[in-house]
């Protein structure tokens, strides 16, 4: 091996770069103190971000104390995982105080979207931060003029219900809008929606002109086939640019493309016909490599108590769907399934209850969630959580403190 020239940067950074996942780079970055180097400069987490997926590393539950529940052994995440936990601040206690007064609305690209009721009580119009949990930074977003609030008249609740603290009636959440010219962190934009009588009203921030706008909302005809306009917007899914709500007691989707900033209403009732849709978790999106949109939807409320998934997919959220396939869960499952709480690659995340012959044990009560390989079939243990009245639940994805960068 002697006299062969040394490895120059540029040259080992192309094969890092390739490496198969965030974890192989991780050991490989441990391995001498070059690689390390250039694994970790700004310039590198940038590429290799935008060419690897991010690992499931844990649930986050908006309403509980504790907000992160790392992946579990063996799951082969659970080492970032437990890294992730350690590093960041999941109880947001850097944010303005009092800290129990901010609610985890959305999370995106390593950023999380929290908000607080203001001292006037309003269930709508809220103090808003996009936060940075591993580098403990915040910003405060401005509030929304007072030309644009004007439009939003009596909105419905979306979350919560008691008129408390966490009551809210907006519809608040990330979105990504591409990268600055300066190359360096992605620029986020920040959607505000609120569903009145007889009508949707949405706003716009964007992290780059640091203002509000107005979205063109949809007909509100189109909302609702029922008089009075009592919309609730169900699990919000994503995928290539897009945004999905299940329209409550509907087979309606409302769809924001922010590829164009507009909104749709989706008429999925040919899917949907003859099958219960009770929870607007039993429908989630995902996104695969070649632009194809894939959609699961759980059949649950069967009369052979069977649990069974079919797959289609589509390239435009107008185009007809294509049936992929179709998965008979073991029977087992079919009393024990509890929604998807999100999906990575060809993995599905989803809460089982426990076995019938467990429910008097308090342990056992445990919210627990599993990682099921649509591919094998083969179901692992995610993640646990110490509650089990578990109320709202998601998948998070990201990358290990080793490979982030700050975000805000």
């Amino acid at each position: 091996m002697a006299g062969l020239p040394a490895l120059t940067d540029d040259v080992l950074a192309e094969i890092l770069v390739r490496v198969p996942s965030s974890c192989d780079l991780a050991r490989a970055s441990a391995a001498c103190s070059s690689f390390c180097r250039i694994a970790t400069s700004p310039r590198f987490l940038r590429r290799f971000r935008s060419l690897h997926a991010p690992l499931p590393l844990g649930v986050l539950c908006p309403d509980g104390a504790a907000a992160f529940h790392p992946a579990m052994p063996p799951h082969p995440s659970a080492p970032a995982a437990r890294a992730l936990a350690l590093a960041a601040d999941f109880a947001f206690s850097f944010l303005p105080p009092p800290a129990r007064a901010w609610l985890l609305r959305d999370h995106r690209d390593g950023r999380f979207l929290l908000d607080r009721a203001l001292a006037g009580g309003s269930t709508a119009f809220t103090d808003v931060a996009v936060c940075d949990p591993l580098f403990r930074r915040y910003v405060l977003l401005p509030p929304i003029p007072d030309d644009l609030a004007a439009s939003v008249q009596n909105p419905y609740l979306q979350c919560g219900g008691d008129g408390g603290l966490q009551s809210r009636s907006s519809e608040i959440f990330l979105a990504s809008c591409g990268s600055d010219a300066g190359g360096e962190e992605p620029l986020f934009a920040v959607i505000w929606m609120a569903c009145c009588r007889g009508k949707l009203v949405a706003f716009f921030f964007s992290s780059e002109s640091q203002q509000w706008r107005a979205l063109s909302p949809p007909e509100h005809y189109a909302l609702s086939t029922r008089r009075v306009m009592g919309v609730r917007l169900g699990q919000r899914n994503h995928a290539h640019g897009c945004f999905y709500w299940m329209i409550t007691l509907t087979h309606r989707w409302l769809v924001l493309d922010t590829r164009r900033m507009e909104f749709l209403v989706v008429d999925i009732s040919p899917v949907l016909s003859g099958r219960a849709m009770m929870f607007s978790n039993q429908i989630i999106t995902l996104e695969s490599m070649d632009g194809w949109t894939i959609v699961v939807v759980a059949d649950v409320f069967r009369p052979d108590k069977r649990c069974v998934l079919y797959f289609y997919k589509f390239m435009y959220f107008s185009d007809r769907w294509q049936l992929q396939s179709k998965i008979n869960l073991p029977e087992e499952w079919g009393y024990r399934f509890r929604g998807i709480i999100g999906a990575s690659e060809c993995y599905l995340f989803i809460k089982l209850d426990h076995p019938k012959q467990n429910l008097g044990d308090p342990v056992q009560q445990n919210a627990m969630y599993f990682m099921f390989d649509i591919k094998t079939m083969q179901l692992g243990r995610f993640s646990e959580i110490c509650s089990g009245t578990v109320s709202e639940a998601y998948l998070y994805t990201g990358f290990p403190p080793s490979q982030s960068l700050p975000s805000v």
